[in-house]
């Protein structure tokens, strides 16, 4: 195509390459120039905009003063800072594996499908991390927006220098070709937000009234199965939303620096760039800002990227447990694209409760988020410990260690 950008197929032995790396590093996730963290060490302030930059206000996390009167005693991070942070002690490939598999699905566009974290510790100001990504499965999968797509998921894992694991998380993505949009499209249909006065106001009204549980502390005893959570407002979304998300989060790992920097990430990750309307090189990330550059990869209009989403079901969770309660786990299925514009409602149920012979006190959620079409976006579930009168407080759950050897 005429912008350069790279359009790879996807055949059986290229599926077959990246299933030979699992265990090892996705070739299709590499860093590129820029391989440091976004975050060497936890500061009050990171995690201040981190938590700002999805639109959270929970003093928990941005206000010192209130935290220390917590069972915490400071500030701590919300689930999902730990992707901003970690020195990469991902395991190497054997160099002849490397060299046989390093183009495994290369040049074919990558779209994020869900997000599960498990969540073990609480990251607080000081605290260093490391890390390490592999491929966990690879699965074939017939798409109707895609026709042959692949699916793999890869699975994170971040531990401080005792080698106490903090967090797990397991991303999927879906490995499709590039294309350009067709009518036969199944989003082609979808037509962009437009919002009447009275919808504005409707929007506005529930940002008001969200609920924070805070220190109004929810009990295991006083749980309902089957009572239905308080409702989450998160849009319409803008294009500053999704800087604001960037300047807390970084780059989620690819990293796309500016000028000289991106010069030399083009050197490493030349399928990550194409060329853009004024016929000079710009990376492809750009989808989620640019019409036409989306229309390109075969989606209709510019869209968020996956962890944004999953971190709007992670803050309802947060949201929910309160100060005394445990985000344990949190999954997120993206059933659609979320255009710009778009807006979604987040919905809960609780599904059960139990007192778990390993994690304790619990309950289990059901999430949903629908935006204002009336389209299911996301689909999740989630797991949050809580403190029981008879029981006592959340007991924090155990991850087997990594290595001490973290260099």
């Amino acid at each position: 195509m005429s912008d350069k950008l790279i359009h790879g197929v996807i055949t059986d032995e290229s599926v077959a390459m990246m299933r030979r790396r699992i265990g090892y590093p996705n070739p299709t996730l590499r860093t590129g120039f820029v391989d440091w963290p976004w975050n060497k060490t936890a500061t009050e302030d990171s995690i201040r905009q981190y938590t700002h930059g999805y639109g959270d206000l929970n003093p928990l996390y941005t206000d010192p003063d209130y935290a220390r009167g917590t069972r915490w005693g400071g500030v701590i991070a919300p689930p999902g800072y730990e992707w901003t942070m970690g020195i990469d002690r991902t395991p190497a490939p054997p160099a002849d594996l490397n060299e046989e598999t390093r183009h495994a699905l290369r040049g074919v566009h990558l779209f994020n499908a869900g997000h599960e974290g498990w969540f073990y510790r609480p990251i607080v100001p000081g605290t260093m991390l490391w890390r390490s990504g592999v491929v966990a499965d690879v699965q074939d999968k017939k798409s109707e927006f895609a026709g042959r797509s692949v699916i793999v998921t890869n699975e994170h894992r971040w531990w401080d220098e005792s080698g106490t694991v903090v967090a797990v998380r397991r991303p999927w993505y879906v490995h499709a070709e590039r294309k350009s949009v067709s009518a036969g499209n199944k989003y082609a249909t979808d037509e962009p937000a437009r919002y009447t006065e009275e919808q504005l106001e409707e929007i506005d009204a529930a940002y008001d009234a969200e609920f924070v549980r805070g220190a109004d502390t929810l009990w295991y005893e006083d749980v309902v199965p089957g009572a239905s959570g308080p409702r989450m407002v998160k849009g319409p979304l803008t294009v500053t939303d999704l800087i604001n998300l960037f300047m807390g989060a970084g780059w989620y790992g690819y990293g796309f620096p500016a000028l000289r920097l991106a010069r030399e990430n083009r050197r490493r990750l030349r399928g990550f760039y194409s060329l853009n309307e004024f016929g000079s090189w710009d990376a492809i990330m750009r989808i989620h800002w640019e019409n036409a550059a989306a229309r390109r990869v075969g989606v209709p209009a510019a869209y968020d990227i996956g962890p944004m989403r999953w971190m709007w079901l992670v803050h309802y969770c947060t949201n929910f447990a309160g100060d005394d309660g445990w985000v344990f786990r949190v999954r997120g299925e993206f059933r659609r694209f979320n255009y710009m514009g778009d807006t979604t409602w987040i919905t809960s149920e609780i599904r059960e409760k139990r007192i778990d012979p390993v994690l304790g006190p619990l309950v289990e959620l059901t999430l949903k988020g629908t935006n204002q079409r009336g389209q299911e976006n996301i689909r999740g579930s989630a797991t949050i410990l809580l403190p029981s009168r008879v029981r006592g407080p959340v007991v924090l759950p155990e991850h087997e260690a990594m290595s001490a050897d973290v260099g």
